[in-house]
Formats: structure tokens, C-alpha cells, sequence
């Protein structure tokens, strides 16, 4: 079953449910064909990956880790192989996971990591810790991550995604012409990818792993990495990984809020989506969130003006951004 809400929609119902996203803020019908065609593929098969578990009664934390792992393999996304690029050309990772019962890990500056989101859970898992920042390859080493010459990660596309960001920069303040083109860029700098899960035992997860926004200066970290920002779980209230524009995120502790508004406020899911929403919109923020409760249906939502990749499944359904 699925309701629409302005920009939020309902989606699934009762019983094991996953749902994952792959950005928003950039227009879809900015994608050629081509990539709309890729973008649409890597969502069915990472959705299809996660599920697959699910069904056979694996834990909602390894299910959005498959997802995930699909993702960041995924060229079209900015997470791992394709990230968007720093000023200086670099791909820096974040990476956070996080399971209903408050146990989460995370991790920023990630430079060789193949998949961060792996990192994260390392971080969950092996250390009395939340956070790391910029892990040495010889703790990486130690956790079983597999590494990859930082070259990996850098595309030609996120190659000419920064050129045109620094020429625009350069050209921003010379015509309102080059002022529009900036935005239209600007609204491509962001991206992240995450999936929210519930599993057969009713446990729930979040994941999301990021590349950062294209032209960021070296050493910036968004929500993605932020437990209450990006990514938050709570076995009470509801799994939430968020998109968009890190900064407005944050503000807005907009991950966190949306459990509260669910768990202080009585409001349903998706009305709690929307007005966290609306509350980065009024920052001057964009975006998206994706969410899936203890119980009932899930939530995806965006601000106005923008749309998200997106796919869900749930029973029988499968569903990718319509």
C-alpha cells in the first residue's frame, strides 16, 4: 500500500521491509537516458540484494549493508567507486550505521576503504567507540577492510563535475547567466546513498555511506557520518537515513527529529518526514529522507523541488523512483 503526501509517500506495510535511496536534490529530468537507465539498474540490484536477506531471514544490519555494498560499487552513485571529488581532487568517505537497539558506528575521511560502510561497522563492532576520523590503512588492516588505491574512486564524470564547479565558481559573480548555471551545478554537488530495513525479528537498521558534495573543501564532514544528523536508529520509534545538503542537516538534527516527532509528538511517519523536511527546506536546504519503523509502513520523502533516487521492497513489491 502506498499514500502520497505533497512530497512524502507511505510505502510497504507490516513484516520484513527495506528501503534504500541513492541521492536527491539533483532534477531527474536533468539524467540522460542513459543514466536514468543506469541509475534505475544499481537500484534494482541493490534493493534485490538486501531483500534477498530478508527473506531468508537474515538481521535488518545485513541487509542494509548489502544494499549498500551494491551501491558504492556503483559508479552512478556518489558513495565509493564515483564519489564526488574535494577541491583538490580527492574522494574523502563518510559512512555510518546504526540498529535500533542504540549500537552504531562511523567514520569520515575515509580514503581507501572500498566500502566505508564497512568501516562503520567496524567501528560498531570492534571498538568502544562511535566515530573515527581518517582511520590509518593499518587499522583498516586490522579491522578486515579491504583497501584500494585512492585512484579507484575517481570517475570521469566526478572529473568533470569538479572542473565545471571550479570554473563556474571562478565565472559565478561575472553574468546572471553563469549565476544559474552555478545553481544547476550546485544542485549536483550532493548525493549520498542509504537503506533503512526491518527484519522478520521486527529489528530495524540504518545505513548511509557518502562521498560529500563535489568541490568541498578538504577535511568537510556532512550529516551522513552524524548519529542524529544523517543516519539514526531507534528500536522505539523508527530506522532514518537522510540526503541533501549536509550542513542544513545537521542544523536541523534532522534524523534524531524525525524519531522525535514520532515519539514526543504522536505524529505518524510520514507527516513527521514531511516536517522535518520543510524545516531544512526553510534553511534553504534540500533533500530527502527515507525511513522504516518498528512497525507499519516506511516513508520517502524530499523537499519541494527536488526528486531522489529511490527503491523499496516489500512482499512482492519492488518498486525504484517512479
Amino acid at each position: 500500500m502506498k499514500k502520497e503526501s505533497s512530497h512524502v509517500l507511505e510505502v510497504g506495510g507490516e513484516g520484513p521491509l527495506l528501503v534504500i535511496h541513492g541521492g536527491a536534490g539533483r532534477r531527474l529530468h536533468e539524467m540522460s537516458p542513459e543514466q536514468r537507465a543506469e541509475t534505475d539498474a544499481a537500484l534494482a540490484r541493490a534493493v534485490d540484494a538486501g531483500y534477498a536477506l530478508l527473506s531468508e531471514g537474515a538481521s535488518a544490519l545485513e541487509a542494509v549493508i548489502a544494499a549498500v555494498h551494491v551501491m558504492e560499487d556503483e559508479p552512478c552513485f556518489n558513495a565509493g567507486r564515483g564519489a564526488a571529488l574535494t577541491l583538490d581532487g580527492r574522494a574523502e568517505m563518510d559512512s555510518c550505521v546504526m540498529l535500533g537497539d542504540g549500537s552504531t558506528g562511523a567514520a569520515c575521511g575515509l580514503t581507501t576503504a572500498r566500502h566505508p560502510v564497512d568501516v562503520a561497522r567496524a567501528v560498531m563492532e570492534r571498538t568502544p567507540h562511535v566515530l573515527f576520523s581518517s582511520p590509518s590503512t593499518k587499522r583498516l588492516e586490522e579491522w578486515g577492510i579491504e583497501q584500494v588505491d585512492p585512484s579507484y574512486f575517481v570517475t570521469e564524470r566526478r572529473e568533470a563535475q569538479l572542473a565545471e564547479f571550479k570554473e563556474l565558481e571562478a565565472a559565478r559573480q561575472e553574468s546572471a547567466q553563469a549565476q544559474a548555471r552555478a545553481q544547476a551545478a550546485e544542485d549536483a554537488r550532493h548525493g549520498t546513498v542509504g537503506a533503512v530495513a526491518r527484519d522478520a525479528a521486527g529489528r530495524i537498521a540504518a545505513a548511509t555511506s557518502t562521498g560529500g558534495i563535489t568541490g568541498q573543501q578538504p577535511g568537510r564532514v556532512g550529516d551522513s557520518p552524524i548519529c542524529g544528523a544523517g543516519t539514526y536508529a531507534d528500536q522505539r520509534t523508527v530506522a532514518v537515513s537522510c540526503t541533501g545538503t549536509g550542513e542544513k542537516f545537521i542544523q536541523e538534527v534532522a534524523a534524531h527529529q524525525v524519531s522525535a516527532r514520532v515519539a514526543f509528538c504522536g505524529q505518524w511517519l510520514a507527516d513527521a518526514a514531511g516536517a522535518m523536511l520543510d524545516a531544512v527546506d526553510g534553511r534553504g536546504g534540500s533533500g530527502g529522507v527515507i525511513a522504516v519503523p518498528a512497525t507499519g509502513a516506511g516513508a520517502i520523502g524530499f523537499t519541494d523541488g527536488a526528486q531522489m533516487n529511490y527503491a523499496w521492497a516489500w512482499r512482492n513489491e519492488r518498486v525504484t523512483h517512479e
